[in-house]
């Protein structure tokens, strides 16, 4: 009897192993194929809901694809620096906002942002 006991056990832990496994998640086997244009976007993964976007302070980014909207500032200065140069285009390549200090806003979709010399630029909430 003891050993039918044992065996009942073994089977019921192997069961629930098998379960459990079963509700683990699925491991990510996709390739990302997009495009960043010709700047880069990384961001500060602390897992939470409030990971921060920095974009490199110089690219081309299209707003709300590879820069997502929000505002952002640029890293570690108080004011612009000498060589840095920034744009918002409209979806027409019309210049809507240009080197106006060291905070812009990306709030428009089907819009761009050009940086060229300058810091990171960090997205704050």
């Amino acid at each position: 009897m003891k050993t039918l006991h044992s065996a009942t056990a073994i089977a019921a832990a192997a069961l629930l192993a098998l379960t459990l496994a079963g509700c683990a998640p699925a491991a990510d086997t996709s390739t990302d194929t997009g495009s960043t244009d010709s700047g880069d976007t990384s961001t500060d993964d602390t897992g939470g809901a409030g990971d921060l976007i920095t974009l490199s302070g110089s690219g081309d980014y299209t707003v709300g694809v590879t820069a997502p909207i929000g505002g952002y500032e640029l890293k570690d200065v108080d004011s612009q620096p000498d060589g840095c140069t920034w744009a918002l285009e409209d979806a027409d390549g019309n210049v809507q906002f240009e080197n106006q200090g060291t905070t812009v806003f990306i709030t428009d979709v089907n819009a761009f942002f050009q940086t060229s010399g300058c810091p990171d630029w960090v997205q704050f909430e």
